[in-house]
């Protein structure tokens, strides 16, 4: 069995749809990071970070930890 794991990271935007106030068909789009997770060739796990284009301090603390647990687990740390 191949107990390779591998985390894939891409930038991606986004996109939700839905009905507005006046019944119209509106989209909003969102950039953000998506971290996966890839065990013996399998996707495992999935996250998606929102990044705006001015992100927050708050924004890049959150993307930090996610980069570095995804990075633990990688290499079987966690």
């Amino acid at each position: 069995m191949n107990d390779q794991r591998q985390v894939l990271v891409r930038a991606e935007t986004r996109r939700v749809s839905f009905s507005g106030v006046d019944g119209q068909d509106e989209t909003l789009s969102y950039s953000g990071v998506t971290l996966i997770r890839v065990h013996a060739g399998r996707r495992s796990a999935e996250i998606w970070l929102p990044m705006g284009d001015l992100p927050s301090e708050v924004d890049d603390e959150a993307l930090i930890a996610a980069l570095r647990d995804a990075y633990l687990w990688r290499g079987g740390l966690n």
